[in-house]
């Protein structure tokens, strides 16, 4: 039997996650699940990451550190296409990074930089068990297997300077295709199973770093979050990603940078009001074939109207 309270509580918690745009990071639990249509999240979300990656997580630097700190303001809008959910999101990224890169073995570059990195858009629409309902016909809904399709773009507007080795900005443009899914398990979807394949292209870099021109390989990742609501406004998940390729090629040779790492963390979620909601995570590469090492730390606040 379907209760007006629990329903009420469903919605605050599924509306509650937005995305975000920076790869390595990934989407985070809890963005791909229903909403109602007709609501608009804005969510501000900091990150700080220790890794081996350049600024926005794409390319793997064997040779290398970064110390990036990452803020990210996103806007979301869900509504219907004919009967079905759709949602776009637009994201803007900025930040700082402190890191080093090794040349030939032999010197160490510092760098250090702060401004502007590539915003992000995308756009998402329901393929299977994703109708778009207003907010009290959602409230009314069981759902329980979603499908969307997705397609995001990263623009080649940040901040870019070819004499730097590391730049907040990466001068070339990335598409993103991807199949986010969800599984909603339990009493009104206390339960729920997130994945979510993607492959990234990439243009070249027509002025990278004392060189002409670079390339990069396809990125494969797969993303998964199994999340619990333990009460009416708390709720936690376990957090799964797995990334392959994106091997780069400068002036025809390889960087012998090829991706293929396991990262995992957790995140807890708070849903303040029926406007404000927020969520901490934690995450670290942990097992692969390659050089790649990085934690992060990941927090988000939320607003919606």
């Amino acid at each position: 039997m379907k209760s007006g309270l629990l329903s009420t509580l469903a919605f605050l918690l599924l509306l509650a996650l937005p995305s975000g745009g920076l790869l390595a990071q990934g989407d985070g639990p809890r963005v791909h699940l229903p909403a109602p249509t007709g609501i608009n999240p804005l969510s501000l979300t900091w990150m700080e990451m220790d890794s081996n990656l350049n600024f926005s997580g794409s390319i793997l630097i064997p040779d290398g550190g970064v110390d990036a700190s990452i803020w990210a303001l996103n806007y979301n809008r869900y509504f219907a296409v004919g009967d079905r959910l759709a949602e776009i999101w637009l994201t803007g990224i900025g930040g700082s990074l402190d890191g080093f890169v090794n040349i030939d073995g032999r010197r160490t570059l510092a760098i250090s930089s702060s401004g502007l990195s590539d915003p992000y858009v995308a756009m998402k629409i329901g393929l299977v068990g994703a109708p778009a309902r207003d907010p009290t016909q959602f409230t009314a809904t069981d759902y329980g297997f979603s499908l969307y399709a997705l397609a995001g773009l990263t623009l080649p507007w940040g901040d870019y300077d070819s004499k730097e080795a590391l730049n907040l900005g990466t001068n070339r443009w990335s598409l993103r295709l991807g199949l986010p899914m969800s599984f909603a398990f339990g009493n009104r979807g206390a339960t729920w199973l997130e994945l979510q394949p993607n492959m990234y292209l990439f243009s070249d870099n027509d002025d990278p770093f004392r060189a002409d021109r670079r390339s990069q390989n396809e990125l494969y990742v797969l993303e998964s979050h199994l999340s619990q609501n333990f009460t009416p406004k708390f709720w936690a998940s376990l957090d799964l990603r797995y990334q392959y390729g994106g091997e780069t090629t400068t002036d025809g040779v390889s960087d012998d940078n090829r991706m293929d790492q396991w990262g995992g963390g957790a995140t807890v979620g708070y849903s303040l009001s029926r406007a404000w909601s927020g969520f901490l995570g934690y995450g670290k590469i942990f097992a692969g074939n390659d050089d790649a090492n990085g934690e992060m730390w990941r927090a988000r606040l939320i607003f919606v109207f």
